[in-house]
């Protein structure tokens, strides 16, 4: 973008994920240029720009956006404010950056990719796990001739308690199905088991077959309490195989990488493990970088500069609200097997 070395970027929505867990990167990303905020809270909108080194605050969006002409927007807040905020930005030529789930319903993500088409620019969907380091290291290691060709993915996710699996999935599913779609690519039929309604866990167990022929499953619930929300993403191949902790940390097993010769003896499950967080202190040990987030709005950043190719983008979270939906239904009509491409918004 003309040789600039930042983006001139505005925020809108100061609430509690946006001020604990994106605003804090933004120092540590050179090429992010925060130039205002806006909320409908006009304290809060001053607390954040104050706090985070915007010069000016608005609680007015399209005043903002005519005050300060920024070269990206990035959008936090509930799902009808991704939806209803991100179509005005698109439809005035910004490119935007939304937190997950970019709306309400399939249908509401479906018209933010297509408006985003339509006005020729651009949006990125907040899915972090793309950007945590043991996710990108396992992705890289995946595209190694060691690993083979791909067999399955499968994604397990224990949350913090939700009163029903549509906003579980919506809320923190979307997250896991990403990440499979990320490792694994397009799904193209999923069957989905459920508890009963009535059951205090909500709980959904999906399998599926991707495109290119491999399967996977997610395996999520509702059981844990916030302070202990558990992931883990099994991956296999036809060489080798990846424990992937948390977005954490990725253990690679495969059969050269034995450390020694074990001379007279039968071993198994010879593995080397490879830690993002273990060797890190301070700020970055706390979650930030480790977890994605710093690399999603260094991303969007660097997007806006024209420096890299949009990703995540509003198709992909089209994408992860179809297969919500094709679970959905399975769920609803005895777990039959349900085709995406047939599910629309």
């Amino acid at each position: 973008m003309d040789g600039k070395s930042s983006a001139r970027i505005a925020f809108v929505g100061a609430g509690g994920h946006a001020t604990q867990s994106l605003y804090p990167n933004i120092a540590h990303i050179p090429e992010f240029d925060l130039v205002a905020v806006c909320d409908l809270d006009e304290e809060r909108a001053k607390s954040a720009a104050r706090r985070f080194g915007a010069l000016e605050h608005y609680v007015d969006m399209e005043k903002m956006l005519d005050a300060v002409a920024p070269d990206g927007v990035c959008v936090c807040g509930p799902p009808s404010m991704h939806h209803a905020l991100a179509l005005r930005c698109l439809s005035r030529g910004f490119p935007v950056f939304v937190e997950k789930p970019p709306a309400p319903d399939l249908e509401g993500a479906q018209e933010l990719a297509d408006a985003a088409r339509e006005s020729g620019t651009f949006g990125i969907v907040g899915f972090m796990k793309r950007f945590a380091p043991a996710n990108v290291v396992a992705k890289e290691f995946m595209e190694s001739g060691a690993f083979g060709a791909l067999s399955t993915v499968n994604v397990v996710h224990g949350s913090g308690p939700y009163d029903e699996v549509y906003r579980m999935m919506i809320f923190n599913g979307i997250h896991m199905i990403d990440l499979a779609r990320f490792l694994g690519g397009d799904v193209e039929t999923i069957s989905a088991y459920g508890n009963r309604p009535e059951a205090e866990c909500k709980t959904v167990v999906a399998s599926f077959r991707f495109r290119n022929g491999a399967v996977g499953s997610l395996n999520m619930n509702s059981g844990h309490s916030w302070q202990d929300c558990f992931e883990q993403t099994y991956v296999t191949g036809t060489g080798a195989a990846l424990l992937i902790d948390a977005s954490k940390a990725v253990e690679v097993m495969a059969p050269d990488r034995r450390f020694a010769n074990g001379e007279g003896l039968e071993l198994f499950g010879w593995s080397s493990k490879y830690s993002v967080s273990g060797n890190m202190a301070g700020w970055w040990a706390g979650g930030h970088y480790t977890r994605g987030y710093w690399g999603k709005l260094g991303h969007f950043a660097r997007a806006c500069l024209g420096l890299v190719r949009p990703s995540p983008t509003l198709e992909d979270g089209v994408e992860a609200m179809r297969f919500i939906e094709a679970t959905m239904v399975s769920l609803r009509e005895g777990s039959r097997p349900v085709r995406l491409s047939d599910v629309d918004g």
